[in-house]
């Protein structure tokens, strides 16, 4: 029976992936590089994204300079230039009411991802939050694993809601159970490779989740 929800942040609760795509093109445009398309940006993005970086072309000695670059910019613009997926608060408040206990695992920093929650109206749907000790986006599976074992929490009573390859490999390294979300920062076809329940919108993903104790319970 699922008893813990993790959710994912960026391309999970909040929709970013416009906003992180413009910067990208405006970055690759200032290193001589051709600018991924959405459709490009979706089916490559992975973690950690120095990895990406390089996949894409950029000089791996400049890595630290462009995710400064990255960073101001996202820093800057992101409370004019995103806003909340469809039906998150709600959803978010539902599964609270049934029991539910959430945590927010991202790559972004700590103290940024705590502002970035409670600035969007949602940091007290959480019974706490995991967040990275830099801004270099590396991935979340170490700090994760120290969370989960200092919170006790049991892998067999919990899933991951994310939108990337990388929330499936999360997921798989915390022997969670996990859906996928679609509208995020990997394509629908990326995900599809993967053995993963797939949700299109917050509406499917709550039924997800909760049909999931119902079926269990039957």
């Amino acid at each position: 029976m699922i008893k813990n929800v993790f959710f994912d942040f960026n391309g999970t609760l909040l929709d970013d992936v416009d906003l992180c795509l413009k910067i990208e093109q405006n970055l690759m445009v200032k290193e001589g590089l051709r600018p991924y398309s959405k459709r490009e940006y979706l089916d490559h993005f992975k973690f950690p994204v120095s990895e990406y970086y390089k996949s894409v072309g950029f000089e791996t000695n400049k890595y630290k300079d462009l995710a400064y670059y990255f960073n101001n910019e996202y820093n800057t613009r992101w409370e004019s230039e995103t806003k909340l997926f469809p039906e998150v608060k709600e959803s978010l408040g539902k599964l609270k009411s049934k029991g539910y206990k959430l945590y927010c695992l991202s790559a972004s920093p700590y103290d940024f991802l705590v502002f970035q929650l409670k600035t969007l109206g949602i940091l007290d749907y959480f019974d706490d939050v995991c967040g990275a000790q830099n801004s270099l986006a590396y991935g979340k599976i170490e700090y994760g694993k120290e969370f989960i074992k200092s919170h006790n929490i049991n892998s067999s009573d919990t899933i991951m809601i994310g939108d990337t390859v990388h929330d499936y490999e999360v997921s798989k390294a915390f022997l969670f159970k996990c859906i996928l979300f679609s509208q995020g920062h990997n394509s629908r076809f990326r995900l599809e490779e993967l053995n993963a329940n797939i949700a299109d919108n917050y509406l499917e993903l709550i039924k997800e989740i909760c049909d999931f104790n119902e079926t269990k319970q039957s």
